[in-house]
């Protein structure tokens, strides 16, 4: 870490109390990971949970894990946590995900598991792609399933993934829609099978599912008509109070107000103001964003470096290249 000047505290103290922190994605992440607000998702995504009743899939799903941290250099052999939020590979290192989980497949005789990666993205018109990183993740998901869930050359005993990003600022033609994206078999030549055959094909290929569950920007007169988008979008919106939260969830939404359900959403409404961050990503906005790019600016005319600068105030380091950007001549 570099050394802090003067300056610099006081320009993170200022970022601090107007934009958001670590603190405000783990309040996101600990909000989603609630089982109520879990177990909805899986309902509205997963094919599998579409016609279960909520307290049903509850009852399915192992313990939510969250996790804190990114990635870490490789330090470990390959292994899977089933119930953990982490794998590892000696050549990729240790992979951390936001929330992660395995489900049991309803009604199924063979008490098959699906394991589940739920993902906070604040970021999405990124430099790199979204649904690319999308797929890794659930690349990471399976092949860390070797050593654990299936050795050698078991490959029948791969389970199913689940990677779920609930992306809080989509890019216009991305808002207020839900996205699949898994394996696809196009037939290029020969005749195709059919019947029973065709059905443990597909099964076969039902492998991976990556969902971008793309939320809007809340505006109480104008809601989305998807019950999940609406939900996430209210609740992550820091437009409506938490009381006001916690009434829709209760009445609107039917969820049991516990003290847990309570805390972390009044949690998540103290700490996470700034989730939605709008207009910062897209570069120079007004008060905060412009305060924010002037902060940057200043720094990197002290010679700060784009990594130095990021570490001191927890500003992306995607944001910080498009300000060094537009003031390199």
């Amino acid at each position: 870490m570099a050394e802090v000047s003067s300056y610099e505290a006081d320009t993170v103290r200022k970022i601090s109390n107007g934009r958001t922190d670590p603190k405000s994605d783990k309040a996101c992440k600990m909000f989603l990971s609630l089982k109520q607000i879990t177990a909805r998702i899986l309902k509205a995504v997963a094919k599998e949970y579409k016609d279960i009743p909520i307290d049903e899939i509850i009852s399915l799903m192992s313990e939510p894990r969250v996790n804190e941290d990114t990635l870490y250099p490789n330090v470990e052999p390959p292994v899977i946590h089933t119930d953990n939020s982490e794998d590892s590979s000696i050549d990729e290192g240790t992979r951390f995900y936001d929330i992660r989980f395995t489900a049991r497949v309803p009604n199924d005789d063979k008490d098959v598991q699906l394991i589940i990666n739920i993902e906070a993205q604040n970021e999405f018109d990124t430099e790199y792609s979204l649904i690319k990183r999308g797929i890794y993740y659930c690349s990471r998901l399976i092949s860390g399933q070797y050593g654990t869930v299936f050795e050698h050359m078991d490959y029948d005993k791969i389970q199913k993934v689940y990677s779920i990003w609930i992306c809080t600022t989509p890019t216009e033609e991305f808002a207020d829609s839900i996205r699949t994206y898994s394996l696809k078999k196009e037939l290029l030549y020969g005749s195709d099978v059919d019947g029973e055959n065709a059905v443990k094909e597909a099964e076969k290929l039902d492998l991976m599912t990556l969902v971008l569950v793309c939320l809007k920007r809340y505006d109480k007169n104008d809601r989305s008509a998807n019950e999940l988008i609406d939900m996430l979008t209210m609740m992550l919106s820091p437009k409506v109070s938490s009381d006001d939260k916690i009434n829709t969830l209760e009445n609107d939404y039917g969820i049991p107000m516990t003290r847990e359900i309570s805390e972390r959403v009044n949690s998540m409404c103290n700490i996470s103001a700034g989730f939605f961050r709008d207009g910062v990503s897209e570069g120079i906005a007004k008060g905060e964003a412009k305060k924010e790019f002037e902060i940057i600016r200043t720094m990197l005319r002290k010679k700060r470096t784009v990594q130095e600068i990021s570490e001191l105030t927890d500003i992306p380091i995607e944001e910080i290249k498009k300000v060094q950007k537009s003031i390199t001549p």
